[in-house]
C-alpha cells in the first residue's frame, strides 16, 4: 500500500472523499448463512470436483453453526480458505474465426462453498461502497443495465446535435481488463474508501494466492497461480473491479466517459468543432495515462474514432505521429450497432436477419409440435431478438418499422397456419401487438419507474420532471425543452416519452406497483403514441391522418 500513497488514483480518491466511513466485515448469523445457501441455484455451472449445490441444501442444518463460526473465524484472522481459491476456467466462444484463442471468453468455475463466503462479503461491502461508487458506473450493480448506459449517451448526442453542436467519441478497447487488475493498488484504493487493516487483509488473501487450471473437454492443463486480476465468473469479482475503476471518471474534464464493465466511451460536445476535438484529444491522453498508471491495457490501435450528425469530420483522428485513431461511421456498443446518424438502420436490419434465421429453424420443425409449443418458441427465439435495449431505437424509420412487421406478420403465419389474414387481423387472433407498440410499453415502464424513484441515478441524467400540482393531487410531468430538428429533436426518447406519459391517463400515473402498471398498460386499448410510425401513411400521397 505504501508504495502507492503517491499515486495520481490514491491521490484522486484522497481528494474528493475527504472522510469516509470506515468500514470492517461483521460477524454473520447462522440465518443469514441460510438463507445464502438456500439461493445456490444447482443448475449454475461449478467446479467439478466438489459438493453440489442439492447436498449443501439437504444437509444444511447439520453442519449450518459449525460453517457460521467458520466464516466469523476468517474474518478475525483476515485470511481466506485456500480450499475455496480454485477455479478451472471454461474457455467459452465468442464469435469469428473459433481457431483463434483469443476469441474465446474465460469462464471462472468456482465452489459452490466458495460462492457461499463471496456472497456474505459481497453483501457487506455493498452496503458500504455503494455511496462512493460514480453514477456513471453501470455495470455489475443491481437496477442498473446497458440500456441505461446507452441511452444517458445516445440522448445526450441527440440534444446536441439538435442544438448544432458537434459531437465527437473514441469508443475504446482494453485487453483483458479484468485480469490486468494489480492487487496492491486496489487495496490501496479501498484504503481510501475506508475499509480497515483487517478488512484489507481478508480482501488481499482472497484475491492471492490463487490456483486455476483449464478444462476442455474434461481435460486438465496443470494447476497455476494467479498473481494479477479477479477472477471472471465470480460473484465478489465485478464489484472488485468496479471499485478499480470507480476513479476513472474524476480525470475527465470539459468531456463525459460512458463506461459499462470494460467498455468505454469517451465523448466531448462543444459549440465550436476545434474545441471539441481538442477536448477529446486531451482526455483521451489522461485516460491512456490513467489506464498505464493502473497496469490496464489500451489498445489506441483498436479504437475507433467516430464524428456524428451532418457536421461530422469523417477523418481519422490524429493525435500526434504515434496515435493515429481510424474514423468509423459505425460501431457495435454493448451489442447495438450505433451509426453516425443515430438512425439505427443497420442495427434493425441485422435483428430482423436474426430472427428470420431464427423463424427458418422454426419452420422446419413447425409441422411436428402443437400451436402452444410453436408460442413458446416464438416468444423465446423470435420476440426476444428485439427486447434487447429496445429504446434506443424504438422510434426508428419506416423503412426500418416496415422490415420488422414484415418479420413479425411472417412469424405470426408460422404459428396460426393462416395464409389468408392481414397483418393486423392476425394480431388480434393472436393477442399480440405490434414490436413498435410493445417498445412504447417498454418507454412507459421506464417512465413509471423514473416517477416512482425505481431507476438508477444515471437516468435523472436522461429525465427531467416537472411538478403540476391539481385537485389536491401532485402528478409528476415530464419536462422538454423547444426541439429544432426532427431526427435528434422531437424523435429523441426524451421528448418523445414526455408526450406519451402525459396522454397516459391519470389512473395508470396514481398506480404505484410495477407489476400492476406492467399489467395494466398492457390492456390499454388506447394509442398514446402519434409518431410517424403509429400514423397511416400511403406511398406518394403521405400521412392520412
Amino acid at each position: 500500500m505504501l508504495s502507492f500513497q503517491n499515486h495520481l488514483s490514491i491521490l484522486k480518491i484522497k481528494s474528493y472523499f475527504l472522510q469516509p466511513n470506515e468500514f470492517k466485515f461483521q460477524y454473520v448469523t447462522e440465518e443469514e448463512v441460510k438463507s445464502i445457501i438456500l439461493e445456490l441455484n444447482p443448475r449454475k455451472a461449478a467446479l467439478g470436483f466438489c459438493l453440489p449445490a442439492s447436498i449443501l441444501r439437504e444437509y444444511l442444518d447439520i453442519y449450518l453453526p459449525i460453517l457460521t463460526q467458520i466464516i466469523n473465524d476468517t474474518f478475525d484472522t483476515g485470511k481466506f480458505p485456500d480450499a475455496l481459491k480454485l477455479a478451472e476456467v471454461i474457455p467459452v466462444y465468442k464469435k469469428k474465426d473459433a481457431l483463434n484463442k483469443e476469441n474465446y471468453r474465460p469462464i471462472s468455475l468456482l465452489s459452490y462453498m466458495s460462492k457461499v463466503f463471496e456472497k456474505i462479503i459481497y453483501k457487506q461491502i455493498c452496503n458500504h461502497i455503494e455511496p462512493y461508487l460514480s453514477n456513471l458506473l453501470t455495470g455489475f450493480r443491481k437496477n442498473h443495465n446497458t440500456q441505461n448506459s446507452l441511452l444517458k449517451m445516445i440522448e445526450k448526442w441527440k440534444e446536441s446535435l439538435d442544438k448544432g453542436y458537434y459531437v465527437n467519441a473514441i469508443i475504446m478497447d482494453l485487453s483483458k481488463a479484468f485480469d490486468t487488475i494489480n492487487h496492491h493498488l486496489l487495496i490501496a484504493k479501498l484504503k481510501e474508501y475506508g475499509f480497515s487493516f483487517s478488512s484489507l487483509k481478508y480482501i488481499l488473501s482472497y484475491l492471492q494466492e490463487r490456483s486455476q487450471r483449464t478444462n476442455i473437454n474434461n481435460k486438465f492443463s496443470p494447476w497455476e497461480e494467479i498473481n494479477t486480476g479477479v477472477p471472471q465468473g465470480s460473484i465478489l469479482g465485478p464489484l472488485l473491479f468496479n471499485i478499480y475503476i470507480n476513479d476513472i471518471f474524476l480525470f475527465i474534464d470539459n468531456g463525459f466517459l460512458s463506461n459499462y464493465a470494460d467498455d468505454s466511451t469517451l465523448y466531448t460536445i462543444d459549440s465550436d468543432s476545434l474545441n471539441a476535438l481538442d477536448n477529446l484529444g486531451r482526455n483521451f491522453l489522461n485516460l491512456k495515462s490513467w489506464f498505464f498508471e493502473n497496469f490496464m491495457v489500451l489498445n489506441p490501435t483498436k479504437c475507433q474514432f467516430m464524428s456524428l450528425g451532418s457536421l461530422s469530420v469523417g477523418n481519422d483522428f490524429v493525435l500526434n505521429q504515434d496515435i493515429v485513431i481510424p474514423y468509423t461511421n459505425q460501431h457495435e456498443l454493448l451489442g447495438i450497432a450505433v451509426d453516425s446518424e443515430l438512425v439505427f438502420d443497420s442495427h434493425i436490419k441485422n435483428l430482423c436477419k436474426k430472427a428470420g434465421g431464427k423463424l427458418n429453424a422454426l419452420s422446419r420443425v413447425s409441422t411436428y409440435i402443437q400451436e402452444d409449443q410453436k408460442r413458446n418458441l416464438y416468444n423465446s427465439f423470435f420476440k426476444s431478438q428485439f427486447s434487447y435495449c429496445p429504446l434506443l431505437w424504438a422510434f426508428c424509420s419506416r423503412h426500418s418499422n416496415n422490415l420488422i412487421n414484415k418479420i413479425h406478420e411472417r412469424a405470426l403465419r408460422l404459428i396460426t397456419n393462416d395464409d389468408i389474414a392481414s397483418f393486423q387481423e392476425m394480431l388480434k387472433t393472436t393477442n399480440e401487438i405490434t414490436i413498435h407498440q410493445q417498445n412504447i410499453n417498454f418507454l412507459l415502464v421506464e417512465l413509471f419507474k423514473f416517477t416512482n424513484g425505481f431507476s438508477p441515478p444515471i437516468m435523472n441524467e436522461v429525465f427531467k420532471l416537472r411538478q403540476i400540482s391539481y385537485n389536491l393531487r401532485n402528478i409528476r410531468e415530464f419536462h422538454t425543452e423547444t426541439k429544432k430538428t426532427i431526427k435528434y429533436g422531437t424523435d429523441s426518447i426524451v421528448y418523445k416519452g414526455a408526450q406519451i406519459w402525459e396522454k397516459l391517463p391519470r389512473e395508470y400515473k396514481e398506480i404505484t406497483s410495477l407489476s400492476l402498471f406492467k399489467t395494466s398498460i398492457r390492456e390499454l386499448s388506447e394509442n398514446l403514441c402519434q409518431c410517424r410510425l403509429c400514423r397511416n401513411y400511403i406511398a406518394s400521397i403521405g400521412f392520412i391522418d
